[in-house]
């Protein structure tokens, strides 16, 4: 019988900037697309399974994409390409001109799911879901970290103790608390999959942009000592302590202009309202912020305190000298609840992970056998 399920590609090394890029061919027209897109090198030897093969992508027109190691086995390839955005985009841009679905998440047999100690593949396919949105390794250690151990520990050990009282676990008044922990846990975590946003906003020529370049860790914003360089708002991510965090640079939403001005301001604002965070610079003597910005969670920076007196209240930052910058970082964090994660606590990074967790801790004290269903509902799916 003819096979009719569809072929797919799948990014499976997380997006962004890397060495390398890791895209997988799944279903019947893996060959057939491959053997358009792909130009081995005469040296790479036959076409076996298994085989490793050096060539190219090409384009509809034969151009390259780019050069690429091309592995076939039982209807699947991996192909690995140069890790820039650019080239993903034209890999995955070619192979689906050709046919090819292009997927949410990877295969979920790409790798082993099920952590051979606590048998999570439940836990296992939603990391790998995962991993390609991460941003920092950081966040890919506490999630990894779930599966093989962590929240797959917790569940597991738990779930042996509801079901054989002889096992390890001897305070079972502490495993609804610790199940809760767990799934509260999930507010934080699921940050290190979205980011939040943290907005900068302040005055004209308040340092937004110089202290956003200094943050993100290479030049993003233009610099300028003539206020209203900014007119249109700049996003880009950076790491804070390992934390993803998006920041975004504004144009200053103090002053009333006019034209292109009044939509820069605009739009700043609107940025700003729908921000985590927004860091308000105010240098000294800055004038106070506009109304509407007193109802959003804010953090006060004395930016450029490089070139001003002390002044209290507020966090003295300077991005010219680096001063302030690590606390900056720290105050941010402590002030999305972010501060303090460890990759080795017990914690769901999916709302069922969360559901199910709190479903077990409610009928641990009064239905052992469905917080075990629970507990292995979360394990095994």
């Amino acid at each position: 019988m003819e096979d009719t399920s569809p072929t797919t590609v799948s990014l499976c090394t997380p997006p962004g900037r890397g060495g390398i890029a890791v895209l997988v061919l799944d279903g019947p027209g893996t060959a057939e697309i491959l053997s358009a897109a792909f130009r081995p090198l005469r040296t790479s030897g036959p076409d076996e399974a298994g085989r490793l093969r050096l060539g190219r992508l090409v384009d509809a027109s034969g151009e390259p994409v780019d050069e690429a190691i091309v592995q076939q086995r039982d209807g699947r390839a991996e192909v690995g390409i140069h890790g820039g955005p650019a080239a993903v985009r034209a890999a995955l841009h070619r192979f689906a001109g050709l046919g090819a679905q292009v997927a949410d998440a990877p295969p979920a047999d790409c790798l082993p799911l099920a952590h051979p100690q606590w048998h999570n593949p439940a836990v296992g396919a939603e990391l790998l879901a995962a991993l390609p949105h991460v941003r920092t390794s950081f966040a890919a250690s506490c999630l990894t970290q779930q599966w093989s151990g962590g929240l797959s520990r917790l569940a597991r050990e738990t779930l042996a103790f509801l079901t054989d009282p002889k096992s390890q676990i001897s305070d079972s008044a502490r495993l609804p608390p610790r199940l809760i922990i767990a799934a509260e846990a999930f507010s934080a975590t699921r940050r290190l999959i979205e980011p939040a946003e943290l907005v900068l906003a302040g005055p004209p020529n308040a340092g937004k942009s110089a202290l956003m370049n200094v943050l993100v860790g290479r030049r993003v914003s233009l610099v300028h000592d003539h206020p209203g360089t900014t007119r249109d708002w700049v996003r880009e991510l950076a790491s804070f302590g390992g934390v993803p965090v998006w920041l975004t640079d504004t144009a200053g939403p103090w002053d009333v202009p006019e034209g292109v001005d009044a939509e820069a301001v605009r739009r700043a604002r609107r940025r700003a309202e729908a921000a985590d965070l927004v860091l308000r610079l105010a240098p000294d003597g800055a004038q106070e912020p506009p109304e509407w910005l007193h109802a959003k969670r804010t953090l006060l920076v004395r930016s450029k305190c490089d070139v001003s007196p002390a002044t209290s209240g507020g966090l003295r930052v300077s991005a010219a000298t680096g001063e302030g910058l690590d606390q900056l970082r720290r105050a941010a964090l402590a002030a999305l609840g972010l501060d303090g994660l460890d990759p080795a606590q017990p914690a769901a990074f999916t709302q069922r992970q969360a559901d199910l967790l709190r479903k077990a801790a409610e009928a641990t004290r009064t239905d052992a056998t469905a917080a075990a269903r629970a507990l292995g509902m979360l394990l095994e799916g």
